[in-house]
């Protein structure tokens, strides 16, 4: 995987060169290959992420099927398309240990960090800023590398992946490194509640909350939040739900997206399409390693009230929303100097959102569901009515707990600076407040909302979790083991997946080291709702 086709600087042209073939790359006395994407007029230590494909696939479908080269262009990075060696069957693979690939030894660890280090050198790549992502057996290899090569991949998003039982239990990280994580609840490939009896002829392998469990534990992340995404396709007939893990101590986190009613199936490529796995893989690296996701969209929130912003480090920051929303008669379609801004809805209902008056210099806005992809803009404007300076308001209808992204931006590349964001309203809806539920979240819900879990306690309309009285302890619902706050038959498929398992696990119940018919008689004896 390596050579000289990448010395195509300035001299060669188009990036599209670079990735017209195989390229050889000698380890381990094997001939593998790779592809490469390098964009034209790419800064100097650019990131790189390897991109890692599923069992019988190969590294053009890779390259060709899952938008990282477009995504690449956009955002200033290198990607490479390695090949995995072919089985007995001649299916190409990467080699985690597959029940039925006993007796096969292949160093993927060793050839992919080999290649990682050769892509850096040779490129002038930043080797703080590389990662590697991939669908199934690739997103099983990513685990791998995260548990085995972590000195050299900074962060890792599996998406579809599971981890086998064998690397479940020896896995030993040199460095502790953010993950990234996406699984659907009906795969029938990887099987969300895992398959200890190895029915399925991969190998035994843990659940998928037990495996984020794991990780949790191990990187050492005591706080979650969790949010449901905007159902941006109804038709696609899932929903995504994400579960965010962090540290008050260190910058490690998790990110668990959990895609309700999801397949085997990379989102925003098939099945899923509130989301796109590419886009929001990329927005991880980005962040974790100090920048700030996509196209700018960072880590700073905002709340109802007044929030002081200042988008001068976001000189030349350019947000095209040009075929997906028009924000008014002069100039073009872009925001120039744009700055992102996570915004968690309280409650239901209509939001205004206003520099009106409170910035010296023409400002633009625009709100989007989700993340700041232009695809998802909601509203934007660019002058209001009445607004000195050119400045803007505008309005959009949020639902309670969902995520939006509020991008602020100018009319030209001389708008920049210090203002003032007032965000106002959402009384659109049923007065909410903070709802402590039986696994102690909080969560700003109606009261009849709260009133359907069990156990829970709701602290009166306009509470917040913020507020000071607000104390969610955790109840007793241990058998809640996929954490959806309901003891029923997913909780029971996982149990039994297990059965007869020793060693610690969030199924053994009652602390004893195995799983067996204890278990299952706490299991059975809580049954409903939390």
């Amino acid at each position: 995987m390596k050579h000289a086709l990448l010395i195509l600087s300035a001299s060669l042209g188009p990036a599209c060169f670079a990735q017209a073939q195989n390229i050889a790359f000698e380890h381990d006395g094997l001939t593998r290959q790779y592809r490469i994407h390098i964009p034209q007029n790419l800064d100097a230590n650019a990131p790189l992420v390897l991109a890692l494909h599923g069992y019988s696939g190969n590294n053009n479908q890779m390259m060709n099927n899952y938008g990282w080269t477009e995504l690449a262009d956009e955002r200033g990075f290198v990607v490479a398309f390695p090949n995995g060696t072919r089985d007995q069957w001649n299916q190409r693979f990467w080699d985690v240990d597959y029940d039925f690939h006993q007796g096969i030894d292949i160093d993927d660890d060793g050839f992919l960090t080999s290649l990682a280090v050769h892509l850096q050198e040779l490129h002038g790549l930043d080797p703080m800023r590389t990662f590697v992502t991939g669908f199934s057996n690739g997103a099983e290899m990513c685990f791998q590398l995260a548990c085995r090569e972590s000195e050299t991949f900074v962060a890792f998003a599996p998406i579809c992946g599971m981890m086998l039982d064998t690397l479940y239990t020896d896995c030993h990280p040199d460095v502790l490194r953010s993950i990234l994580s996406m699984n659907g609840s009906a795969d029938d490939i990887t099987l969300f509640q895992g398959d200890m009896r190895n029915n399925g002829g991969w190998g035994a392998y843990r659940s998928i909350p037990e495996t984020m469990a794991f990780w949790e534990s191990r990187l050492q992340l005591p706080d979650m939040q969790r949010t449901f995404l905007p159902d941006a396709d109804p038709d696609d007939g899932s929903t995504v739900r994400l579960d965010f893990y962090s540290s008050p101590l260190h910058q490690r986190v998790l990110k668990y997206y959990l895609v309700n009613g999801g397949g085997h199936d990379w989102p925003g490529q098939s099945g899923n399409m509130d989301i796109s796995a590419t886009v929001e893989a990329w927005n991880f690296f980005d962040t974790i390693t100090g920048g700030d996701g996509v196209e700018g969209c960072g880590p700073d929130t905002l709340v109802v009230g007044d929030n002081a912003v200042d988008t001068t480090s976001r000189r030349g920051n350019t947000l095209d929303l040009a075929g997906f929303c028009d924000p008014g008669q002069y100039g073009s379609d872009a925001s120039m100097n744009t700055a992102f801004y996570d915004f968690v809805a309280p409650e239901d209902g209509t939001y205004i959102v206003s520099t009106c008056n409170q910035a010296a210099w023409d400002t633009r806005l625009s709100v989007h569901a989700g993340d700041c992809d232009p695809e998802n803009v909601i509203v934007c404007l660019d002058d209001t009515v009445g607004c000195d300076v050119y400045t803007t308001t505008i309005e959009f209808t949020a639902s309670a707990g969902s995520l939006y992204v509020i991008a602020l931006g100018g009319f030209s590349i001389t708008d920049y600076g210090p203002a003032t964001l007032t965000i106002s309203g959402g009384d659109g809806g049923d007065p909410t407040g903070a709802c402590c539920t039986a696994d102690g979240e909080c969560s700003v819900m109606t009261a009849d909302e709260c009133g359907v879990f069990k156990d829970a306690t709701y602290h009166g309309d306009g509470s917040s979790c913020d507020d000071q009285d607000v104390i969610c302890d955790e109840l007793d619902c241990l058998a809640d083991i996929n954490g959806d706050l309901i003891i029923d038959g997913s909780d029971l498929a996982v149990l039994l997946g297990a059965w007869n398992t020793k060693g610690e696990s969030i199924v053994d119940l009652n602390n004893d080291l195995v799983v067996n018919g204890e278990d299952l008689a706490i299991l059975l004896g809580t049954w409903g709702p939390c």
